[in-house]
């Protein structure tokens, strides 16, 4: 077969649509130099990056939580208490078991976080004592991706005005909690830098902050352990608090009957000393009867009373801890070299990318 005059330098194209490998691999190597371009572009801009983004800093504790015993003193409490109708209930050991997620749903939760905002720290840094929502807000580095992104916002809000300030209710007897946009970004802000998290298993909690100044980290995981171990606390004998509250108060008033029923008596008895009628035998005898279940009433909630004291006790989750709270050392962001590998990886997959556009597109 001929080939015609001018067609000899032309590819042939193959009837199916099936690509030579080799052929394609040879015309992406020939557009190597707009590959590296590429590269050398996405390595710049990863240096920026790298070296822009400001330094963050890991500390963390970890604690062993032994929680509670089970059951409750009030189980089987009936008899003489209930047909008296006192009612004091019982609680099951179901109730005051510690679930994961609490200690992360306690970390992120708006009134630990506006706490810990409010907490003054020391930063080493700046070698000062302020207020962590100061540091945020006249302190705290931003990498240049950052405030490139923020810029947008930030002209927005220059344009349209400031907001107004929050206010603590809405004008009647009713509070509710309310915060200002910028103590929104604040608080998400904050709630991303720290970790609590719970290992069921082995009953492990672990605490982790990470920050711009390695010693406010340290410090802010402290404090967190302390807010942390004190909820959880509170959490855990609040339904035996609360027993025992209303214990006191039904012992208080059934004290004071004993007491009246008891005086009624002896004055009853002082008054008919001498007398053996059989009228004066029955009243003595109900005033007896009614001293009796008065002071077994009383007896048992006075006992009933200690018992919640020591389930109190026992309720209350013992923290032990397993590695204590240290100033990090070395930094934990960024992560120089997987910045610049990572941006490497992306000015080649675009390059690449390129070339595969012009090859199919642009020159077919």
């Amino acid at each position: 077969m001929e080939i015609e005059k001018g067609q000899e330098n032309k590819p042939v194209l193959l009837d199916s649509d099936e690509i030579d490998l080799f052929d394609l691999l040879k015309k992406i190597w020939c557009r190597k130099l707009d590959i590296g371009k590429f590269i050398f572009v996405f390595i710049f801009l990863g240096i920026i990056i790298a070296f822009t983004t400001p330094k963050e800093y890991k500390a963390s504790s970890v604690l062993i939580a032994e929680s509670g015993s089970g059951g409750s003193p009030l189980d089987g409490l009936g008899g003489i208490a209930s047909l008296a109708g006192v009612n004091i209930g019982g609680g099951s050991a179901d109730s005051r078991s510690m679930s994961p997620e609490l200690y992360q749903s306690v970390s992120h939760s708006t009134p630990f976080l506006m706490t810990l905002m409010e907490q003054q720290f020391y930063f080493a840094d700046l070698n000062a004592t302020i207020k962590l929502s100061d540091f945020f807000l006249e302190h705290a580095k931003s990498s240049l991706v950052g405030s490139a992104l923020k810029l947008p916002g930030k002209l927005i809000g220059f344009f349209i005005g400031g907001e107004e300030s929050a206010k603590s209710n809405t004008g009647n007897d009713i509070e509710i909690l309310m915060i200002s946009k910028e103590q929104t970004e604040l608080l998400e802000s904050l709630k991303n830098r720290i970790s609590v998290e719970m290992d069921l298993k082995l009953n492990v909690v672990k605490i982790v902050v990470e920050m711009q100044d390695p010693v406010a980290a340290a410090q802010m995981v402290q404090f967190t352990q302390e807010y942390m171990t004190q909820y959880v606390t509170e959490y855990a004998i609040s339904k035996s608090q609360m027993q025992l509250n209303s214990i006191t108060k039904e012992y208080e008033q059934r004290k004071n009957e004993f007491e009246n029923a008891q005086i009624r008596l002896a004055t009853y008895r002082d008054k008919n000393k001498n007398v053996t009628s059989a009228r004066v035998r029955s009243e003595e005898e109900r005033l007896q009867s009614v001293y009796n279940l008065t002071f077994n009433i009383y007896n048992q909630l006075a006992q009933q009373k200690e018992a919640i004291k020591l389930q109190i006790e026992e309720d209350t989750p013992v923290f032990t801890v397993l590695e204590p709270v240290k100033v990090p050392v070395e930094k934990s962001k960024p992560k120089k070299s997987i910045i610049l590998v990572g941006f490497t990886l992306v000015g080649g997959i675009f390059g690449v990318g390129y070339a595969l556009l012009k090859i199919f597109l642009w020159e077919k």
